[in-house]
């Protein structure tokens, strides 16, 4: 690993891979009655290729470090699903193609990954350096059986190589189709009359919401099931469930919160606590020894932080007083991250941005993962630093042949030699000197200065002041409930689920409102992929798992504890199987255009059987006949899209009634009273934007399509649906 990067790390300045331990799914949980023989290590089939177990838990563990525990376990099972799906069908059709992949190719993708936009991963002109990336990983590679931490930074890594390989099989496989596209003049002629041309309309318009308030009519579960029936392709669905659930959050009172408070503000003064005497935070001296102490007593809920930080990394409430306050100052009360705050200015300081060039010298016994080209001991490694920095000082410009002869930094062959630092932070007590030689050496002069590695030679040749960081000491007190809170929460749970033992859905909320919880129906919750709303707990995964264990019934309940010491009722109010959607399930998706469909063919029959003219149509519906210019990809009328309306004005015979319009927002009757060709303009410059819209369509299209024709076996119910409970 470059020299650059064992610095970093060590001062809390690396952005990497955080290593996470690998979710285990164990097999002593798994519901045995619904494998069916099944291996419990394939996961899936895609096309007959199977998707193990073991894929399936390192790209979820790939995934989780990604949103570092934002997201729920279950949604994120649903990501991993979808995204192995879709390599193993881009891998499957990439070989059957006869394409190659290289290596180059693969590391090459890495240069559009956000994970790699940091300052360790770029050259000096700040663009993404592929060697040093790939130097990282070979080092990795070589170095995974050093220890369990190096072991997991591996793993995390060839996860990433294998969806980098993945990203540049579809470049390629995909942009192949989009190369090969075309058009002709007559297709360009087409679209680009459709977007200037226009037509002059007069319109009547039935509104479907102005209607209905005045006849109003009734959407059944059979008009809802009919729409399905109708379309579906839209609405085939997977085996999901229907839960009532509420949620009494672990919450603290206002009489927890100020008893809270009123111990975090003793600590203000000099107090007594438990016989002790504690001295008064503002008159503190050692900051760290003084919070270390209160913390290991549980007096308060926080570490000494020893970093320095800018204004945007400090919570909202103090930015202001930060860049006013004294040293030693101490701020209002403040809520952050759940706990009443109380911080003490204690460091600040401008920041330089520092650009330098280096030579690493190193030696051989020097413990560092870092090995000189020939070895040496430390004597003879401080002998060549000492010489090479009277050479450099005495001639600057041998350093680009110098750099490449004698550095023992790997990654001098993609950097050159040259490092990007800041003084934002205290160096550790090994690297003291050479924050001092950054913050202190004139530009230009070339210095030795030992570190735990080797020796740097190296001088500065740029300093820029980039701003100010402070250095706070801050007490916090968690703000959490009391026992008796908590004890009431708990019995309140408990006596709702005695209540609704039993009873029906609509009971459940019946008794929730009557006694001011507020209960939830979520319905279509799929077994992956799903988040339980307004929740926001710890609690989804097991909630879900447990709705889906082969052993539910419909009407069950369950008490689940969240980490937060709240309370979930949870109630299973349906249990579909799979196949079409239920109206219930859709019901709220589809109500209003399946209302308007009904309301269009009772007002399209009315005004196709009477035949009457704009005027009187007006009249008789209560409406005003209006006017509009529209053009056939732009129909927008009194700011609704009609596409059909669209489609009607260019389609029939200037100055002819058309036949009622089942619109989107109401049913329209148009006369065309004139169409005006617009100006073509530039018809190569349109041909190219029609060309790069084609060519970025066709990816998702093509993705559809393999979807579409792909037999895809999904045993994840089967295989990981374990309830920790039961």
């Amino acid at each position: 690993m470059a020299i650059l990067g064992q610095i970093r790390k060590r001062n809390g300045l690396l952005i990497g891979f955080v290593a996470v331990a690998l979710l285990l799914f164990l097999l002593g949980g798994i519901d045995w009655s619904r494998l069916g023989g099944k291996d419990p290590n394939v996961i899936g089939k895609v096309n007959n290729q199977v998707i193990t177990r073991q894929e399936y838990n390192n790209q979820l563990n790939f995934i989780q470090n990604q949103y570092q525990g934002q997201v729920p376990l279950n949604f994120l099972e649903g990501q991993v699903w979808n995204t192995l799906v879709q390599n193993t069908l881009i891998k499957q059709k990439f070989n059957s193609s006869g394409f190659i992949l290289t290596d180059d190719m693969i590391w090459n993708a890495a240069r559009n990954s956000n994970i790699f936009n940091s300052p360790q991963y770029k050259d000096k002109n700040g663009n993404i350096n592929v060697q040093l990336i790939k130097q990282q990983f070979e080092q990795l590679e070589q170095n995974q059986n050093a220890n369990s931490e190096l072991s997991q930074m591996y793993q995390q890594f060839l996860e990433l190589k294998n969806n980098l390989s993945v990203q540049a099989m579809y470049r390629q496989y995909f942009g192949s189709y989009g190369a090969g596209l075309l058009t002709n003049a007559n297709e360009v002629d087409i679209l680009l009359g459709n977007r200037v041309n226009s037509a002059n309309i007069e319109y009547v318009k039935v509104d479907y919401n102005a209607y209905q308030s005045k006849h109003p009519v009734k959407v059944t579960d059979q008009d809802l099931q009919n729409y399905i029936n109708a379309h579906k392709t839209l609405f085939k669905i997977d085996e999901n469930r229907t839960l009532d659930y509420v949620y009494f959050p672990g919450t603290a009172s206002s009489s927890d919160k100020k008893q809270i408070l009123d111990q975090l503000n003793k600590l203000l003064t000099n107090t007594i606590i438990d016989g002790d005497t504690i001295q008064a935070f503002g008159t503190v001296k050692n900051d760290s020894l003084y919070i270390s102490k209160l913390s290991s007593d549980q007096l308060i809920d926080n570490d000494f932080n020893p970093i320095y930080r800018a204004e945007q990394q400090l919570p909202q409430a103090i930015k202001n007083w930060v860049k006013t306050a004294a040293i030693g100052q101490v701020s209002s009360v403040y809520e952050d991250g759940g706990a009443y705050v109380y911080s003490k200015l204690i460091g600040k300081k401008n920041v330089d941005s520092i650009q330098g060039k280096n030579i690493l010298i190193s030696f051989t016994d020097s413990g560092s993962q870092l090995k000189p080209k020939t070895p040496r001991t430390k004597e003879q490694a401080k002998a060549q630093a000492d010489q090479l920095v009277q050479q450099l000082n005495a001639n600057p410009n041998d350093f680009s042949k110098l750099v490449v002869q004698y550095s023992d930094d790997p990654g001098v062959s993609s950097n050159g030699g040259v490092i990007k630092l800041t003084t934002a932070q205290d160096f550790k007590g090994e690297y003291k000197g050479l924050q001092r030689m950054l913050e202190s050496s004139p530009l230009g002069k070339y210095e030795v200065v030992e570190i735990p590695e080797g020796y740097f030679v190296i001088a500065i040749t740029d300093r820029k002041p980039v701003g100010t960081v402070y250095k706070l000491a801050d007490i916090a007190k968690n703000i959490e409930p009391s026992e008796a809170t908590v004890d009431l929460v708990r019995k309140q749970a408990n006596t709702f689920i005695q209540n609704i033992n039993g009873k029906s859905s609509q009971e459940f909320h019946n008794v929730a409102k009557a006694q001011k919880f507020n209960a939830k129906q979520q319905r279509g919750i799929l077994r992956f992929g799903t988040m339980l709303e307004g929740l926001g707990t710890d609690k989804d995964s097991d909630i879900i798992a447990w709705a889906f264990n082969s052993k539910r019934n419909l009407g069950d309940t369950e008490l689940f504890i969240t980490g937060d010491q709240g309370y979930i009722v949870a109630r299973v109010s349906s249990l579909f199987s799979g196949g079409l959607a239920d109206p219930s399930i859709v019901r709220k998706q589809i109500e209003t255009t399946v209302r308007n469909e009904l309301l269009g063919k009772i007002i399209a029959d009315k005004i196709n059987s009477s035949n009457q003219s704009l005027d009187q149509l007006a009249k008789d519906f209560q409406t005003t006949k209006e006017q509009a210019n529209i053009t056939f990809d732009n129909p927008s009328i009194g700011g609704s899209f009609e596409p059909k309306v669209g489609g009607a004005a260019f389609g029939i015979k200037p100055n002819e009634k058309s036949k009622a319009i089942e619109g989107k927002t109401g049913v329209y009757v148009i006369i065309t009273k004139s169409i005006t060709k617009g100006d073509s303009g530039d018809k190569k410059t349109f041909k190219e934007q029609l060309m790069s819209i084609y060519s970025q369509q066709m990816p998702n299209l093509l993705l559809q399509t393999l979807y579409q024709e792909a037999k895809i076996d999904d045993y994840r119910a089967d295989i990981l649906n374990f309830n920790p409970r039961n």
